[in-house]
């Protein structure tokens, strides 16, 4: 009796339709490959969401949110601002087509959070819509300036102090009350349906603030509990994870062999979502009343981020810090440099190509460097052509 050897391996694929990426488990005779990009996934092929897969919507928000700051500099240009809303136009259709996306295949369950549990992902959601999260926290985390400062221009426009806690607004036809009773994996697809409401509502793209108020703050709320509710070995942060070559086999990377064991238990209909992926044997030394003391009343789900800072103890920030912080002022001078070709100047072009290639030898650099992840998103992909 001859016993089946499953020789398949995982391949992260990018869809040339949506720009999303997804885990799949595919025999090596398939024809996918790691890093391939496909027209779209066929309906059949089971997907996992771990690590960039909802990092990769930052890039069209970076987008959004650093042509609104170049029409703030020059606010009585009107010609300025209508090219620059095309600019806007295009990253919020991305945006529309890759949050479509997570939505149709997480309600189908055809795509699934990997090391995630969707129970508590809804709790998480409520609590967050309810009693609220500390915006400084918030911030903090993410490596943003973005819940603060809304709350700083809700102060000055309405009168009185800054709100420090930020709860989660669902619009009225998604209103929490007509939600609660649903099961997680329908909740998450009705929270991606609010999200595309407040993508899709141009009232949304008056100014910086109006963006950042209605549909920003919305879809980094969803990343912190993702982040929260999900097990830190698909975050893609392991040293080990970084560094591919032609000669280096993903799959034997720790995230790899993580998304591997989960998409095979998801196949035999193991229960992965109500199981904690702990492959290390590191743990925080901070104990609980500790915990309560960094974390007060944030949310159920921070307080499962492990390890946190105290009296000098390692921080693991939920997904690469240094990599955030250094993409997005790589993205701005990609930005900038498409911005060149609305410049009227017998250099403009010669510029913005310098800019680009510097841009791109930079964040090659760091990929080889191991500071940023090899699955990253190049800032300037498509910008070159």
């Amino acid at each position: 009796m001859s016993i089946a050897v499953d020789n398949r391996h995982v391949v992260l694929l990018k869809s040339l339709r949506t720009n999303n990426r997804f885990y799949s488990l595919v025999p090596r005779d398939s024809g996918y490959k790691n890093a391939d990009a496909i027209e779209e996934f066929p309906p059949n092929l089971p997907l996992g969401i771990a690590y960039p897969c909802l990092e990769d919507g930052l890039n069209d928000f970076a987008v959004i949110r650093t042509t609104f700051e170049t029409i703030d500099c020059f606010p009585d240009d009107r010609e300025l601002r209508t090219e620059m809303m095309t600019i806007v136009e295009d990253a919020r259709g991305n945006l529309v087509r890759r949050l479509s996306e997570l939505r149709d295949t997480i309600v189908s369950g055809q795509a699934h959070f990997l090391g995630t549990d969707l129970q508590e992902f809804k709790d998480s959601v409520v609590h967050m819509a309810t009693r609220g999260s500390i915006r400084r926290t918030l911030d903090n985390m993410m490596k943003l300036d973005v819940f603060e400062s809304v709350s700083l221009v809700d102060a000055a426009q309405k009168g009185g102090s800054p709100e420090p806690m930020y709860r989660y607004e669902f619009l009225p036809q998604h209103s929490l009350p007509l939600m609660e009773s649903l099961s997680p994996r329908v909740f998450i697809g009705r929270l991606f349906d609010d999200l595309l409401d407040a993508v899709n509502n141009n009232e949304n793209y008056l100014t910086k603030y109006t963006f950042d108020r209605y549909v920003f703050q919305k879809f980094i709320a969803v990343m912190f509990v993702n982040y929260a509710t999900t097990d830190q070995m698909f975050y893609g942060t392991n040293r080990a994870d970084y560094g591919v070559s032609s000669d280096k086999d993903m799959n034997e990377t720790p995230l790899y062999q993580a998304v591997g064991v989960a998409l095979r238990e998801l196949e035999r209909g193991i229960n992965v979502y109500a199981r904690d992926y702990k492959p290390s044997t590191e743990s925080s030394d901070a104990q609980p009343d500790e915990l309560d003391d960094i974390f007060g009343d944030v949310t159920s789900a921070a307080d499962l981020l492990q390890p946190l800072e105290r009296a000098g103890h390692t921080v693991e920030v939920p997904f690469g810090a240094a990599e955030r912080m250094l993409l997005e002022p790589l993205a701005r001078l990609t930005d900038a440099a498409r911005l060149l070709r609305h410049v009227d100047h017998p250099h403009a072009d010669e510029i913005r190509a310098m800019i680009l290639q510097g841009t791109q030898q930079i964040f090659r650099g760091l990929q080889e460097l191991n500071i940023v992840s090899p699955l990253a998103s190049d800032p300037t992909d498509g910008a070159l052509d």
